[in-house]
């Protein structure tokens, strides 16, 4: 029973009041606040409301856009999406739901106590429980030259509207980073005619997805597509007088470049529940029913860290926002167990998979490598007592599936070795 209904049923008892079914409905119907508006948000929607067609939402999103997938700005940069086509959900799918979106609407404060939540116009108050699908923040290493002209990072629809219009006009475009943002934005550069480099301070491409040997077949697609990657290169400012006019490493060396990108990352966006006195590590802190150290506050997605867990992937977001959505709803109706972390996606149209312990070199483990440079592929498989516990695809979707299936099944490949990278 929720606290409204009870404050009701104790009225009707001490009076003559009466109330009509319509009103004890609307007094009886859950309330949420959702803090966010990405994947994790309106999974959590589409959760809820699943559980609970009634239940009221209110969703507040600092940006002034509705729901669009990451993904689809590199899409827009590149040139493959139209503004109108990177928006998902417009306004009207949150009004078919039922939900009171509040765009531009910053939450600068959670009163965990009594979970009401403050925006810089007003308060709102009498939540049964809150979500904070905050996510996360690009990361930006103390660069010197930061301020000038030029110089931009990606989180935001508006970020890539400024970058795609820097972009016309411009020499030479350097991406500061060679994880999957960095990699993607500079394919995107180069679809709309720039010529865009890549430098990273590691000594390969995507270090959380890939090995030294998959990186290597990726550096070959991307230079055939005529993106240039520089490794190792630890970037120490951006130089030129008020606007960019290139990178300086730690070295001394420089490229010039009229465009800087910092793609260097992200951590999660835990301000919120700082100031809020939540409890929080890398991430905001939850227990494995999505609960935040304050009762029915809940965290879900790339800004929740569960039993010292965290990744900023979507299948993360997906998984953390259905368990807290159901116990939003109902408190241990589900509980989160594991997650194996995949990534399953397309890396400047090449079909790129890395799912569990890719990386691991210890001797309990082994290693089963297939290259084929002229083909442009790369498949690894990571196996303890004969049994596949991770590995990497990269160039071939078939080759990937069936990778994944044998790590989900945690299975023995004894029999099957010599033919494991061959599609079924």
């Amino acid at each position: 029973m929720s606290r409204r209904l009870a404050y009701v049923l104790v009225f009707k008892r001490s009076s003559s009041y009466s109330i009509t079914p319509d009103q004890l409905r609307a007094i009886d119907m859950t309330k949420v606040g959702i803090i966010g508006n990405g994947v994790a948000a309106t999974s959590a929607i589409r959760e809820l409301k699943i559980l609970d067609s009634e239940v009221e939402i209110d969703v507040f999103s600092d940006e002034r856009h509705a729901f669009y997938p990451k993904p689809s700005l590199m899409e827009y940069v590149g040139g493959l999406r139209t503004e109108e086509e990177v928006i998902r959900y417009h306004r009207d799918w949150y009004e078919n739901q039922g939900v009171n979106l509040y765009l531009a609407t910053p939450v600068t404060h959670i009163d965990a106590g009594i979970r009401s939540l403050t925006t810089p116009s007003k308060m709102f108050t009498d939540y049964d429980s809150l979500l904070l699908a905050v996510g996360s923040y690009p990361f930006v290493p103390p660069f010197d030259g930061l301020d000038k002209k030029n110089v931009h990072v990606l989180r935001t629809f508006d970020d890539a509207i400024d970058i795609k219009n820097a972009v016309q006009g411009a020499g030479r475009e350097i991406i500061v980073g060679g994880g999957i943002l960095g990699i993607e934005l500079a394919a995107g550069i180069k679809r709309i005619g720039g010529d865009p480099i890549v430098v990273t301070n590691v000594d390969k491409l995507l270090p959380i997805q890939l090995d030294g040997g998959a990186s290597e077949i990726l550096r070959m697609h991307l230079d055939k597509m005529g993106v240039t990657t520089l490794l190792g290169f630890t970037c120490q400012g951006v130089i030129g007088d008020d606007t960019a006019a290139g990178v300086v490493s730690s070295s001394g060396d420089s490229i010039d470049g009229d465009l800087v990108v910092i793609a260097t990352g992200v951590r999660s966006n835990v301000e919120l529940a700082r100031k809020s006195n939540l409890s929080i590590r890398r991430g905001i802190e939850v227990d494995r029913y999505m609960q935040t150290s304050a009762p029915r506050i809940y965290a879900a997605g790339d800004c929740a860290e569960c039993d010292g867990e965290w990744y900023g992937i979507i299948p993360w977001a997906l998984e953390t926002s259905r368990i807290a959505a159901r116990n939003m709803i109902e408190h241990g109706s589900a509980r989160f167990e594991s997650f194996t972390s995949a990534n399953t996606l397309k890396v400047a149209g090449i079909d790129l998979t890395s799912v569990g312990k890719a990386h691991v070199e210890t001797p309990e483990y082994e290693q089963t490598i297939s290259v084929d440079r002229e083909k442009g592929t790369y498949y690894k498989v990571v196996t303890r007592d004969h049994k596949i516990v991770g590995g990497i695809s990269l160039g071939n979707r078939k080759v990937a599936m069936r990778i994944r299936q044998l790590v989900a099944q945690n299975a023995d490949i004894t029999e099957i070795r010599g033919s494991v990278f061959e599609p079924e």
